[in-house]
């Protein structure tokens, strides 16, 4: 894995949070889609929720809207 400096990366997790797409960010990092969460160091995306479940991202979800 090649060396990524702080400044790269607080740029690319600063484009997420303002609703940049992981493929433009990948791009930009120098890796796969899938890397990204990885590199960066972010939770992983949770799976689909089956019916019933209570969804523990909901808070998540509902800070990213804001």
């Amino acid at each position: 894995m090649k060396y990524i400096d702080a400044d790269t990366i607080r740029e690319a997790t600063e484009f997420l949070r303002n609703g940049g797409d992981e493929e433009r960010a990948a791009a930009y990092l120098g890796c796969k889609p899938e890397d990204v969460p990885t590199l960066l160091d972010l939770p992983a995306k949770p799976a689909q929720q089956q019916s019933g479940e209570t969804d523990l991202w909901a808070a998540d979800k509902l800070q990213e809207v804001l």
